[in-house]
């Protein structure tokens, strides 16, 4: 029977939220996680739009989450099973050429030398780059991020230690990467546009921001540090869709004693005289009483709703309220009579068993951002898809139909003129007929569309401003600084409050790791907190 009182409440059934149960309930603690739809997974979720699909609706691809999680919570064994996205990338252009990335130097060097040799000399040693300064920043993903605070000192000697293979000029590039567009970094590297388009294209997944805007390059980098069973940079597609990957966890945490409940709306965190967190509150009206409370969802959303301004330092409000979390990103997912042929695929192998995207040169992602920034959605998307019933070819569809899910960009928040209600359907045609430039065949085939834009993504799934990464990846909102000055550590102005979203070190994507690292801290604090009570003789 469970006790009265949790040692810890999460509140959110997203993959970090679970995550961080799944760790917790491993150390012995009594877990309970609340999430307040009917599914699990927040982002990486398996829905059925139509009868019969199965769509990953929000996220659709796996490659940030570390091999270590995958190993030490033994998700393998509760369901995880994943298979590469090959090639990472096909991209079409409009003269009728291609260029095909298999995450393989020498071949997708041989594939740039079509367009440019001096490019594909370069791109061996922009690969050896990237892979050096990826492993530099890794080093930084399980470290709780210490605060800027005299006290604090020893644990910045201690992160300062993690870095003691970087150099003065590994340093000089991170700042670089942090500061500037991907349009610059990449002028500094090739000089064909096509392969230079090619290559922006996750300069700009999930930002506000055109590959011309400063700091779009760290974008660019945060997307080149996944993994896929030690494929390094590579993409892959989680049998049953994304909502398996957080069934896995689900299931992890369970086998490990803790208890989740979906239908479970939180509304408020419950706080005693002193300030501290003494549970939550239920849209029910109930309440659970917990020693600690965990939170996955939105920084904004905890601190601003959860708790409340009233009970917040001014200084916490002020922060919270200038935290960016703006996005362009629309996500359309539609159903297919037939795969689409792409006349320019030159390569042996499945094109639909890999990425493509439409992005033909960085000038032509700027101006889809341009339209974006004034309030307009793009009139030429970037338009990346993938073709789930490839990998999968029963499950996911009616026998004979398709699925293909496409992540697009730019589509804004709020439009400057009329709404997404008269929107909708012109943006989902839009982003059909470009992908129907390269693929003749694809719009005679979409039986069923789904155009999820920004407002849809924070409404269903609780993101704020529909941004997937729980907030935007610029410098001032990264490590220390992430979500607010003070308190990147995880923990909160509100002693027993912690956070663990992708709001958190180190960000967005389905990771796991905020939820990972906030263990540790929660764990951490448990156990000072028992050994006072011993200390002191009473509960």
């Amino acid at each position: 029977m469970k006790a009265l009182e949790r040692d810890v409440v999460i509140v959110g059934g997203g993959h970090n939220g679970l995550v961080c149960a799944a760790y917790l309930a491993r150390a012995g603690l009594d877990v309970l996680v609340l999430e307040r739809r009917e599914i699990l997974g927040g982002a990486a979720a398996t829905e059925e739009p139509w009868p019969g699909y199965r769509i990953s609706s929000a996220s659709y691809v796996v490659s940030l989450l570390p091999q270590r999680i995958v190993e030490e919570l033994r998700l393998k064994r509760h369901g995880y099973e994943v298979s590469i996205i090959t090639p990472d990338y096909f991209v079409p252009f409009p003269d009728g050429t291609s260029l095909t990335l298999w995450g393989d130097v020498a071949r997708d060097a041989a594939g740039i030398a079509r367009f440019s040799r001096k490019d594909a000399e370069a791109y061996v040693e922009f690969d050896r780059y990237f892979d050096r300064v990826a492993g530099l920043l890794k080093d930084l993903l399980f470290v709780v991020p210490p605060n800027l605070r005299i006290r604090e000192l020893p644990r910045w000697l201690r992160t300062a230690g993690r870095m003691r293979r970087w150099s003065g000029r590994d340093l000089h590039e991170v700042v670089r990467l942090f500061t500037m567009s991907a349009a610059d970094f990449l002028d500094e590297w090739f000089e064909d546009e096509r392969v230079k388009g090619a290559l922006a294209t996750q300069a700009v997944i999930g930002a506000w921001c055109g590959p011309m805007t400063p700091g779009s390059a760290y974008v660019l980098m945060h997307h080149w540090i996944g993994e896929v069973d030690g494929h390094p940079g590579a993409w892959g597609w989680v049998r049953g869709g994304m909502g398996s990957v957080s069934a896995a966890i689900a299931r992890a945490a369970e086998a490990a004693g803790a208890e989740i409940r979906t239908g479970a709306e939180v509304v408020r965190v419950a706080t005693g005289a002193s300030g501290r967190a003494l549970g939550v509150e239920l849209a029910d009206g109930s309440t659970v009483r917990a020693r600690r409370v965990v939170s996955s969802a939105h920084p904004v959303t905890t601190y601003l709703d959860l708790v409340g301004e009233e009970r917040l330092p001014s200084q916490v409000v002020r922060d919270v309220k200038r935290y960016r979390t703006r996005s362009g990103s629309v996500k359309v997912n539609a159903a297919l009579s037939e795969l689409p042929e792409f006349p320019s695929w030159d390569q042996e192998g499945d094109v639909h068993r890999g990425l493509v995207a439409v992005s033909p040169s960085i000038e032509y992602l700027e101006r889809a951002w341009d339209d974006a920034k004034y309030g307009r959605p793009s009139e030429h998307p970037y338009v990346e898809v993938v073709f789930p019933t490839a990998h999968e070819p029963t499950g996911l569809a009616p026998e004979g139909k398709h699925v293909m899910l496409a992540f697009t960009q730019y589509g804004p928040y709020q439009l400057r003129e009329g709404t997404w209600d008269e929107e909708r359907e012109r943006y989902g045609r839009r982003v059909i007929e470009t992908l129907w430039a390269y693929a003749p065949n694809l719009a005679g085939a979409v039986e069923q569309i789904e155009v999820l834009a920004p407002k849809d993504i924070e409404e269903r799934f609780g993101l704020i401003g529909g941004n997937i990464m729980q907030g935007e990846l610029t410098p001032d909102q990264l490590f220390s600084f992430r979500p607010i000055p003070g308190y990147g550590d995880y923990r909160s102005p509100v002693a027993g409050l912690y956070l663990c979203g992708s709001g958190t070190h180190p960000g967005g994507g389905v990771m796991g790791v905020p939820g990972l690292n906030a263990a540790r801290v929660v764990l951490r604090d448990h156990r000072l907190g028992r050994l006072a009570e011993r200390v002191r003789g009473r509960p």
